[in-house]
């Protein structure tokens, strides 16, 4: 659902909406608003170096002031040298890490939101769905069927290979979809080349350690946790880079976010699909700001 619109009904599966529903209670798509992202935005992206600054300011004002009126110089030194910092604090430009955030948010964002507009020009409302493969840097692809059929439910493996958008997989006419390359192929690249082994040749009790532990070193994310269930797997990370994508995309484009993955989410489900050869779709990617925790699940089909 966009971002602000009153509806009665979800766009994604047509059940029915309460003002205050949060979540979808059929599809449990997150019903972001502008309202409560503006409100959470505030609360992460306000960083430490305001109250930093005024606290030095002040500090080095009441301390030099102080110390002007006994003359005691070291003092005043102090005084002095904390308010400059302070005011340095606050007009510092920002880091280079969030200018780096910032510039790959806005390189990657545009082909993002192109996918988003062939799913909505096309009116696909299916998941897509992650093929698996195996081998060092490659990515699973994204079939996103027009309609579900026995056909579009476990697509040939062999499209993984296919250079073609629009793909037929059965003989009948509804036997069709797109396939597309996972928005997370390249982190997920990136995180076998930190850990030094095809993601394929990990199984899944053992994916939770080495996902952290490339997540950290990449520094996306941390405190990666995983858990699975017959053929569910949930997986929750704290983000420590791209939350400025991951939000402004639950707004921009909600059925990429839906049916597809954010690029961390993506990089998640494409992992998950490797290390257990089967087929990935979500189930339900849900982005807490305040915390910046992004919780996903994952449905796996033989």
């Amino acid at each position: 659902m966009r971002a602000g619109s009153v509806q009665d009904e979800c766009w994604i599966c047509g059940c029915d909406l309460l003002p205050d529903d949060n979540f979808c209670r059929k599809c449990g798509i997150n019903l972001t608003r502008v309202g409560k992202a503006t409100a959470a935005t505030g609360t992460i992206k306000g960083d430490h170096r305001v109250p930093i600054g005024i606290f030095l300011m002040t500090l080095g004002g009441l301390v030099g002031f102080v110390s002007y009126l006994m003359e005691i110089i070291p003092m005043l030194a102090f005084g002095l040298a904390s308010l400059l910092i302070g005011v340095m604090v606050l007009y510092l430009p920002e880091s280079n890490r969030s200018i780096t955030s910032k510039l790959a948010t806005d390189s990657s964002l545009p082909s993002l939101l192109n996918t988003e507009k062939l799913l909505e020009d096309l009116d696909l409302d299916e998941r897509g769905i992650y093929i698996p493969v195996s081998g060092m840097g490659v990515c699973p692809k994204v079939f996103v069927p027009l309609v579900q059929t026995r056909a579009t439910q476990r697509p040939p493996v062999g499209l993984s290979s296919s250079s073609r958008i629009f793909v037929t997989v059965g003989k009948n006419p509804e036997d069709r979809g797109i396939l597309l390359d996972a928005p997370g192929s390249q982190i997920l690249s990136s995180l076998e080349r930190s850990l030094g082994r095809d993601l394929a040749s990990i199984p899944l009790e053992d994916l939770q350690t080495n996902l952290d532990s490339a997540f950290r070193t990449l520094d996306i994310a941390k405190a990666t946790t995983l858990t699975y269930q017959e053929s569910t797997v949930s997986i929750e990370t704290e983000l420590t880079a791209l939350l400025d994508l991951e939000e402004k995309l639950r707004n921009l484009a909600p059925r990429l976010v839906a049916q597809i993955g954010t690029p961390v989410a993506s990089a998640l489900a494409a992992a998950v699909s490797k290390s257990t050869a089967k087929y990935v779709t979500f189930k339900r990617a849900v982005l807490q700001l305040p915390s910046r925790r992004l919780s996903i699940s994952l449905r796996l089909s033989e």
